[in-house]
């Protein structure tokens, strides 16, 4: 009897851990503090003083996103660029006696994207005022070689925008480009709804353990 009921603690334990290693946040720093996107990635800060964010958008759509797809078989959709928009904020209040200035705005484009347009990868900005909102726009495309490529295939590639005061790094946000040469009935899914899923079947996984056990009480 008392062989089953330490199995159970031991079963009970060995869930706990699970869903904690589940629900819990990847690709955290030391430093960092990181908060999910809706729609999958991160934006990850050090300095409260400042956020940045970073979004995404095919020519001609009206909303900003984490992610997009394009479909390369859609002659239509395969001309359009490609635009993401980064917004930095600083956060401080107005009773902080600082000077913020040397900031720089520094993005990391991906190989298979290149640049066609708008803000330039690296920018540079004084005198940067409580409550006020820097915006950088930038077009980009897709590698001709991707374009040219008859192969079917999908592929994505994340486009990360970092913030630097006085030479510190303060904090990141990255935005994802998919494509694929073939026919796609639906994109993986990220983000929260893919660990409330995996939290869901492990807790199913715990029941069905815990059940087995009670029987092996009886």
């Amino acid at each position: 009897m008392n062989k089953n009921k330490n199995l159970y603690k031991v079963i009970i334990a060995a869930s706990l851990v699970v869903v904690a290693v589940i629900v819990s946040k990847s690709n955290v720093y030391a430093k960092d503090i990181c908060e999910s996107n809706y729609g999958g990635g991160e934006t990850c800060y050090l300095n409260k003083s400042f956020s940045i964010e970073k979004e995404v958008r095919l020519e001609g759509d009206d909303s900003w996103e984490d992610k997009v797809h394009i479909d390369l078989t859609d002659k239509d959709e395969k001309d359009k660029y490609i635009e993401f928009r980064i917004r930095v904020k600083n956060l401080s209040s107005d009773e902080r006696d600082i000077d913020f200035d040397n900031m720089k705005m520094e993005d990391n484009l991906p190989d298979e994207l290149e640049r066609i347009g708008g803000s330039g990868l690296t920018e540079y900005w004084d005198d940067f005022e409580p409550g006020e909102t820097k915006e950088f726009k930038i077009r980009v495309e897709l590698d001709e070689d991707i374009l040219d490529d008859d192969d079917d295939f999908s592929d994505c590639a994340t486009n990360k925008a970092k913030l630097y005061w006085d030479g510190d790094f303060e904090g990141s946000s990255d935005a994802s480009v998919c494509w694929s040469n073939e026919e796609v009935s639906e994109l993986p899914k990220t983000g929260a709804s893919t660990g409330l899923s995996l939290l869901g079947l492990a807790l199913i996984s715990t029941g069905a353990l815990i059940t087995k056990s009670k029987k092996s009480f009886n």
